[in-house]
């Protein structure tokens, strides 16, 4: 006599894995890497010159400190790796229908591309 397998479509997942661990492991790392990337944005972003610049003829640097602003490009392409991974684990662990990406990677992933591509446009 043969046995009838019954498939069980209980979730059997209890709780959180080592990939989502790793997933949210590295959107964490990403966001804290943003905090000395925009710390060196800033630092490397041209002056303004404001009134009493003018008024006391106080000479202004008006271009990007490109020194500084390469170290802010290393960031930015780590963080595009980092994010690139961690939406590759999270493709291939979206199995279910109550899988969903994480939006704070594409977020990371999306801001690092464009800083990259904007020193690009500035540089060359």
């Amino acid at each position: 006599m043969a046995r009838k397998y019954v498939h069980d479509r209980r979730n059997r997942r209890k709780g959180q894995d080592l990939w989502l661990k790793t997933i949210q492991c590295i959107g964490i790392i990403s966001w804290l890497l943003m905090i000395p990337l925009l710390i060196l944005i800033d630092q490397a972003k041209p002056q303004f010159e404001t009134f009493f610049d003018r008024y006391f003829d106080i000479q202004v640097d008006a271009g990007w400190d490109y020194e500084v602003f390469r170290y802010a490009l290393y960031l930015m392409v780590a963080m595009l790796i980092l994010s690139g991974i961690g939406l590759l684990i999270n493709k291939t662990r979206h199995k279910r229908k109550d899988d969903y990406y994480r939006i704070n990677l594409i977020i990371i992933f999306m801001l690092s591309l464009l800083g990259i591509i904007y020193y690009i446009s500035r540089v060359y």
